[in-house]
Order: structure tokens, then sequence, then C-alpha cells
């Protein structure tokens, strides 16, 4: 079995090192570095992470580095990642240090046991601030109406998916939406597993309450029911980038 971690970022070269390692901490014991990979998906950022590339790299993990040509978002970034994947199981994870690797084989166990194409890890902390569970909220009740979300799963950007799954995406991107919208229309069978998401002390979300509207916002005019000239012309076909 061969795993996958996708790391989209944009100028978060200073917290790659501790999330590499502790990515490396986490399967090292269960998984041989040889069957693993790191992929980091650079998102035009202003000092690129090309010194990461090659570092913790000398455990004897993959790590591979790609570069895309100016900033296309998150979304696109992380479906870069998927195009230069290899692994049997591919993990997406934010680069803020949030999302904890040591989950990783709980959703694993998941996905195995219940045969799920993919695992979203939802947040059971109940500390988390209100507007971030509201905005939570709004969104999966916009992935509910416009994109038939099944009633009881929750999205998010710490994922699982089955390389079958990520086989029939890639064959499918047409008309570029957003990377859960894809997964949505293509899973035949998924899953929540309930994590912490912890952030390192002094750090915040990046998602305050306006990017939060401006994602939903976005979601809508994504939405088939949008007219094709008011929705995203932004197609995967358009991304640029070098792999290393």
């Amino acid at each position: 079995m061969k795993i996958s971690i996708v790391i989209p970022t944009y100028n978060g070269g200073d917290r790659l090192p501790a999330l590499c390692n502790k990515i490396i901490q986490s399967l090292s014991p269960h998984v041989a570095a040889k069957d693993f990979e790191i992929i980091i998906v650079d998102d035009g950022s202003q000092n690129r992470s090309e010194n990461l590339i090659g570092g913790p790299g000398g455990k004897g993990v993959n790590i591979k580095g790609v570069f895309l040509k100016r900033n296309y978002g998150q979304q696109l970034a992380t479906l870069a990642g998927l195009r230069v994947s290899l692994g049997d199981f591919v993990f997406t994870i934010d680069d803020d240090l949030a999302h904890n690797p040591q989950d990783f084989s709980g959703m694993l166990d998941l996905s195995e046991k219940e045969d799920m194409d993919v695992v979203f890890a939802v947040s059971g902390n109940s500390s988390r601030r209100m507007f971030r569970k509201g905005g939570s909220v709004i969104r999966d009740l916009i992935f509910s109406i416009l994109f038939r979300k099944p009633a009881g799963i929750s999205v998010s950007s710490f994922r699982l998916l089955r390389r079958s799954l990520v086989v029939r995406i890639l064959a499918d991107i047409s008309e570029y939406r957003y990377l859960s919208v894809e997964i949505l229309k293509h899973a035949e069978k998924m899953g929540n597993m309930q994590v912490s998401f912890n952030r390192v002390s002094g750090s915040s979300s990046r998602y305050g309450f306006i990017k939060l509207a401006i994602l939903a916002l976005s979601l809508i005019r994504c939405s088939p029911i949008v007219p094709a000239k008011l929705r995203k012309s932004i197609t995967a076909s358009t991304m640029e980038y070098e792999v290393i």
C-alpha cells in the first residue's frame, strides 16, 4: 500500500518543515519510507519552497515539489497535487498545522473497514469559534442544496481519497469547480471521522468571516443552476506548473 500526502501552500515555507517532520514521524512506524510521498504544491508563493525539496528526503522519504506558475488558489493547487500523486490512498491537508498527521491511521482504517471512497475529517473540537462553526454549517448547506451532498456528511479540506476515486475525478474535469464538488459527484461511498483541529500557539485561521462569505458566494457561482456566462470560467487545463 502506497500513500500520498498533498499539501497546497501559499507563502507557507516557514511552516512546512515542521509539518513534514510530523508527517514522517506519524507514518514511519507503520509505513516504509519508500511507500509514501509528500507532495508540496506551491501556489505561486512570493518565496518558493524549493529549499524543502530533498530536505527530509535524506531520510528516504520522497518529497515532490509542484510549483504553479501563478497563484491559482487552494482548490486548483490541490488538484495539481492529485495529478502527480501515485498513492493508493491520497491525503489532502492544509499547511497551517491545524490537521494532525496522527489521524492518518484512523482515516485509513475507516476507509478500509467500510470500503469508503473518501473520508472527510471533521472537527470534534467544541472550542472552535462560533462564526467558524456557522461558516461550516452554511458551506455544508450549500453543498447539500446545490451539489446533492448526502445528509449527515460534512466536507473538509482534510480528506482521504482512494486512488480509484482520484482517477475518476481526473478523468472528468471539464469545467472546473471545487474539489469537494467533484468528490460528491464521483464518490460512491463516503464518511466522516471526528478529529481535533489544532493550530500552533499564536496562529489563527486564515478563513475569517469575510473569506468564508467569499467562499460561500464562489460555491454558489460554481453551481449548474447559475447561467454559464456567470459561472467560474477557470478550468483545470489552464494550469501551468513544474514538478521538482
